[in-house]
């Protein structure tokens, strides 16, 4: 158990921030094959609050400004290698793997947030948040000089055009499900992090991301 002197580190957006982004990508992955809104509504929300920590990262409290903890890759690698090692040195904040992969988290929940609404509006006009849909009550009218319709062109017209829907459909909708598996994939990573950050420097961070405190044995700043 760590004695030593408790510090506030995480404020209460940050902490916030966390623990919505935890629930709402695991909902997200849940309903991932849904065929309702709620989806694309959590969806939405995922990347309002991952925008919403991007602005903190610039304008919120100490430990939370990206310029506080982001660092060379090197360092990162180096830190990793330490982690290994058993001997890695203690961070007040957010140690060079952690600020490494908060990156790749938000870089990830963009790329989730773009590829599903790329997704969904190539998916046969289909709104984003599915608050509207556009119909068409009467067809284009193809006519030649002679004013007669030309039936075939507009059936061979719309049925080009919906064949390269669906292609593009497919592939944002393919690209979607592979980013949310490696998005999957990163937060375990993350998880595993905390656990061996947790057991070399004897200190709860699951705790302390719900209380706000950090202890400052040991304290290296970036």
């Amino acid at each position: 158990m760590n004695t030593d002197k408790q510090t506030m580190v995480w404020d209460l957006f940050v902490r916030i921030f966390h623990w919505l982004l935890v629930v709402f990508f695991f909902l997200a992955y849940a309903t991932g094959d849904g065929k309702g809104p709620l989806h694309r509504y959590i969806g939405t929300l995922v990347l309002l609050l991952v925008m919403a920590r991007i602005y903190w990262g610039f304008f919120g409290s100490k430990y939370a400004l990206f310029k506080n903890f982001m660092c060379a890759p090197r360092k990162a690698i180096a830190y990793v290698k330490t982690l290994c090692t058993g001997t890695p040195p203690h961070y007040t904040g957010h140690n060079p793997a952690a600020a490494w992969m908060i990156l790749f988290l938000l870089t990830g929940s963009l790329i989730l947030g773009a590829s599903g609404f790329l997704s969904c509006t190539n998916k046969g006009g289909q709104a984003w948040l599915d608050l509207g849909r556009t119909f068409s009550l009467t067809g284009t009218a193809y006519a030649d000089p002679s004013g007669k319709k030309l039936h075939g062109d507009r059936y061979t017209s719309r049925k080009h055009a919906a064949k390269e829907e669906d292609e593009v459909e497919s592939f944002w909708g393919e690209f979607h499900e592979t980013a949310a598996t490696l998005m999957l994939s990163l937060a375990c990573l993350h998880i595993i992090g905390v656990l061996l950050s947790s057991r070399m420097h004897h200190e709860n961070l699951t705790k302390s991301m719900i209380t706000g405190y950090k202890a400052e044995q040991a304290t290296k700043e970036l």
